[in-house]
């Protein structure tokens, strides 16, 4: 994107720019601001170029958006400016961020994994934070215990951040998907159900690892094996894979595809509710050699 001020030092003339939009090299984002093409701007480009017109940091949902965090759409602009600079714009505010609370994504300032988080906390609910949660653990953008440091402070969001925090539990790894934690957030509302280990190793005799379950409950002999879009080509060896492991444990198994999670949640919930009350009623199973373990630690 380029201010009016920076294509006249390109050369470019109003009568040029005028000429450019016409042919569709250019085309306006907002007043000041254009892009290059024919396009009309999205809602995120929209934001960006407020951005690019107060020099700003991009911040809250549009910093989320760059840096691709899960769960997150932009529907307005969210710029940080410093505080002697004018915020006559809407979604512009003024406030000082530390060198180390900035980062640089494709050219444009927005504000660091961490800051993102503690600034959506405020303005997202928790199922949104929580999936943004998870996102930037997995990327290890930020610690468990970095986000709790956060969490002790006075901001907006504060009490949310807490709040979610209390929800994961104690030493779990972050969820390796978006579709792993959409799941998570679905298995709470069958009644009765204990959170689930993610990435659960199950073992054979000699204790070498055969398989990583996505989400499990040992104790009911039940796990969860999720198909997001990249398992299309994978299908076949992925229940390959469901079959050993139902072969060395005995337990039950739960398939579930985006669109079962996505489009079609409350029908995925008395799924897994009929799950768990089967399982619940079966002997206790067991791994071949008794040795089926937790994934990877704590983040």
């Amino acid at each position: 994107m380029y201010t009016t001020r920076e294509l006249h030092r390109l050369g470019l003339s109003k009568d040029a720019i005028g000429w450019a939009v016409r042919k569709g090299r250019l085309s306006p984002v907002i007043r000041g601001v254009f892009g290059e093409g024919p396009l009309p701007p999205t809602a995120l480009e929209k934001a960006v170029a407020v951005v690019v017109a107060t020099n700003g940091t991009a911040s809250g949902p549009v910093a989320a958006a760059l840096l691709q965090i899960d769960g997150v759409d932009v529907t307005a602009p969210d710029v940080s400016v410093r505080p002697s600079q004018g915020n006559h714009r809407k979604g512009v505010r003024r406030r000082e961020l530390p060198p180390e609370q900035v980062v640089v994504v494709d050219g444009v300032r927005c504000t660091s994994p961490l800051r993102t988080l503690v600034d959506l906390a405020a303005l997202v609910d928790d199922t949104v934070w929580e999936q943004a949660l998870e996102c930037v653990l997995r990327r290890k953008w930020a610690t468990v215990k970095d986000v709790e440091h956060a969490a002790c402070g006075k901001s907006p969001g504060a009490v949310r951040m807490r709040r979610v925090l209390a929800l994961r539990p104690q030493g779990a790894p972050p969820t390796e998907s978006l579709l792993e934690t959409l799941m998570v957030q679905l298995a709470r509302r069958v009644p009765g159900l204990p959170p689930p280990e993610r990435q659960y190793e199950v073992r054979d005799r000699s204790g070498a690892v055969r398989a990583r379950l996505d989400l499990a409950w040992p104790e009911l002999g039940l796990f969860v094996e999720l198909d997001g879009e990249h398992h299309r080509a994978q299908r076949v060896s992925d229940r390959q894979r469901e079959t050993e492991v139902v072969a060395m444990t005995g337990w039950l198994c739960g398939r579930f595809t985006w669109e079962d999670v996505t489009r079609r949640p409350n029908m995925t919930v008395a799924r897994l509710t009929a799950l768990a009350r089967q399982a619940a009623l079966r002997p206790p199973a067991h791994a071949e050699a008794g040795q089926s373990g937790r994934g990877g630690g704590a983040t």
